[in-house]
C-alpha cells in the first residue's frame, strides 16, 4: 500500500484529487474537446476527398484553416482577461459547435474553407483555438506553484487519452455505418454532428466555472486586505525573478509591464517552439492518418485503433515527466525526452512493413509528448500572472504560425508520391529544435530551486 501510495504521489494522482472543481472541470472540457479534435483527426483528409478536393488543395486549405486560428485565437485569447476567461471560454465553444454544424451540413469547397477559417477544427489532431492560452493561463492562477507540473501532467494526459478515444470510436463508428449501408460520406457527416454535440456539451461545463479562474485585479481596499494581497503578489513575483540573476533592465513596449530579461527569454523560446510547431505540421495526424492508410491499406477501424495505442502511450507516458521535472528541472526534461522521439520521425518511412512501421510509432509514442508539461511548467514560473494569458497566448500563435505552411508542403509532396520526405524533414527539424533548446536554455533549468 506504501509503494501504491508512493507510486500515486509520484505522478501527481494525489494532488489532481485534491485540486479544486475549477480545475477539473477545465481538465473535463479539454477531455471532451480532444475526443472531438480526435474523430476529425481521423477523416478529415479523406472528407475533403470525398467532396472532391486534390491534394494539394487540401494542403492549402489546412494552411487557410491555420491562418484563420492565428488570428481569431491571438483576439480571443489577448482579450480574455477582459472580457473574462469563462465568457470567453464559453463563446469559443460555440463557435467550435457552429464549425461543426457546418461540416456536417455543407461539402461545397468555398463554404467549407471559410468555416474552417472563420471557426474552430483541428487540420491536424492539435489543439487549435483560444482554449489552450485560457487554460494554461487559468491552471496557473487555480494551482499552487508546488503542484503545476502535476496538474499540467494530467491535464496533458486526459488530452491525450480522450483523442485516442474519439480516434478509437470514430474508426469503430466508420466501420459500423459501412456495414448498415451507408456511404463514406454520410459517415463522415455523421461524426460532424458529434462534433457539433460535444461542443454543445462543453458549453455547458464552462458555464460551471467560478470567478476564482479569472485574472485577480487589484481594486482599492482596507489597509489589511492589502497586506494580504501584497503578500501573495510577492509570492507569485518571487516565481519569476528567481530565475533571472541580471539587474532589472527596461520594460517592454511589446508586453508593457513585462520584464526585458524574460521578454528576450520569451523570444527565444518562441522562435525554437515556431521551429518545432513547423516541423509537426509537416506529420500531421491527419496527414499521417493518410500515409499509413495508404500505404498500407488498412481499416478505419484498424486505423483508429493504431491512433488510440499510440496517443495512450503517449499520454501515459506524459504523467511520468512531472516526477522528471521535479528532479532534472524542465529544459533538460523537455530535452531528454523529445530527441529519441524526433530521431525515431526520421526512420518512420523506411519500412515496407506495416508492423515495423508500428513498432517505431509505439516507440516514439513513449517519449514524444513528456516535453509538454514541463514547457507550461517553465513559462508557468518565468512570467508574472497578470502576464500569463498573453504570452501563453502569444507563444500559442507563434506554434499556429510555424504549423501554417507546413500542411500545404506535405499536400504538394503527396501529390507527387514524395510524402515520406515529409517525415525526414521534420524529423530533422525536430533535432535542431531540442539542440537549440539546450543550447540556449541550459543555464534556466532551476524548477527543482522553487
Amino acid at each position: 500500500m506504501g509503494k501504491l501510495a508512493a507510486f500515486s504521489d509520484e505522478i501527481g494522482w494525489k494532488t489532481l484529487v485534491h485540486s479544486s472543481r475549477d480545475i477539473h472541470l477545465i481538465i473535463l472540457v479539454r477531455m471532451l474537446r480532444l475526443m472531438a479534435f480526435g474523430f476529425t483527426t481521423l477523416i478529415l483528409v479523406v472528407f475533403l476527398k470525398e467532396t472532391g478536393m486534390e491534394h494539394a488543395t487540401i494542403g492549402y486549405f489546412m494552411t487557410m484553416t491555420f491562418l484563420g486560428d492565428l488570428v481569431s485565437s491571438f483576439v480571443f485569447s489577448v482579450m480574455a482577461d477582459g472580457l473574462g476567461r469563462r465568457f470567453t471560454m464559453v463563446i469559443s465553444c460555440v463557435i467550435m459547435g457552429l464549425t461543426g454544424v457546418a461540416f456536417a451540413m455543407f461539402t461545397s469547397p468555398i463554404v467549407l474553407i471559410a468555416a474552417a477559417i472563420v471557426g474552430i477544427i483541428t487540420p491536424g489532431g492539435g489543439e487549435v483555438g483560444p482554449f489552450r492560452s485560457i487554460e494554461q493561463s487559468s491552471l496557473a492562477t487555480l494551482a499552487p506553484h508546488e503542484a503545476r507540473s502535476d496538474v499540467y501532467a494530467w491535464y496533458t494526459f486526459l488530452g491525450f487519452f480522450c483523442s485516442a478515444l474519439g480516434s478509437v470510436l470514430c474508426g469503430a463508428w466508420l466501420d459500423y455505418l459501412t456495414v448498415k449501408g451507408y456511404t463514406d460520406l454520410a459517415g463522415y457527416k455523421l461524426i460532424f454532428w458529434g462534433y457539433a454535440l460535444i461542443s454543445v456539451i462543453s458549453i455547458g461545463l464552462c458555464l460551471l466555472l467560478s470567478n476564482k479562474m479569472e485574472l485577480e485585479r487589484k481594486e482599492a481596499t482596507p489597509e489589511a486586505e492589502d497586506t494580504v494581497e501584497d503578500q501573495n503578489v510577492q509570492a507569485e513575483t518571487d516565481e519569476s525573478t528567481a530565475l533571472l540573476d541580471q539587474p532589472k533592465k527596461p520594460k517592454s513596449k511589446f508586453f508593457p509591464g513585462l520584464n526585458a530579461d524574460i521578454l528576450a527569454i520569451v523570444i527565444k523560446l518562441s522562435i525554437l517552439f515556431g521551429l518545432d510547431a513547423f516541423a509537426s505540421s509537416l506529420v500531421q495526424g491527419t496527414w499521417l492518418s493518410y500515409y499509413i492508410k495508404n500505404k498500407f491499406e488498412v481499416s478505419s477501424t484498424t486505423l483508429g485503433s493504431i491512433f488510440f495505442i499510440t496517443n495512450n502511450i503517449a499520454g501515459f507516458c506524459s504523467l511520468f515527466s512531472t516526477s522528471l521535472t521535479k528532479r532534472l528541472g524542465p529544459v533538460v526534461t523537455m530535452v531528454v525526452t523529445h530527441l529519441p522521439a524526433s530521431t525515431l520521425l526520421i526512420l518512420l518511412p523506411l519500412p515496407n512493413s506495416l508492423y515495423v512501421t508500428l513498432a517505431i510509432l509505439f516507440v516514439r509514442a513513449l517519449t514524444q509528448s513528456m516535453d509538454v508539461a514541463p514547457k507550461h511548467v517553465f513559462l508557468a514560473t518565468l512570467v508574472p500572472p497578470e502576464f500569463r494569458t498573453t504570452v501563453f497566448a502569444w507563444t500559442n500563435i507563434v506554434k499556429t504560425m510555424g504549423l501554417t505552411f507546413g500542411p500545404s508542403i506535405t499536400g504538394y509532396l503527396t501529390g507527387i508520391s514524395l510524402q515520406w520526405l515529409a517525415f525526414v524533414i521534420g524529423g530533422s527539424l525536430k533535432v535542431t529544435y531540442d539542440i537549440g533548446i539546450l543550447a540556449t536554455f541550459l543555464s534556466y533549468n532551476r524548477h527543482q530551486e522553487h
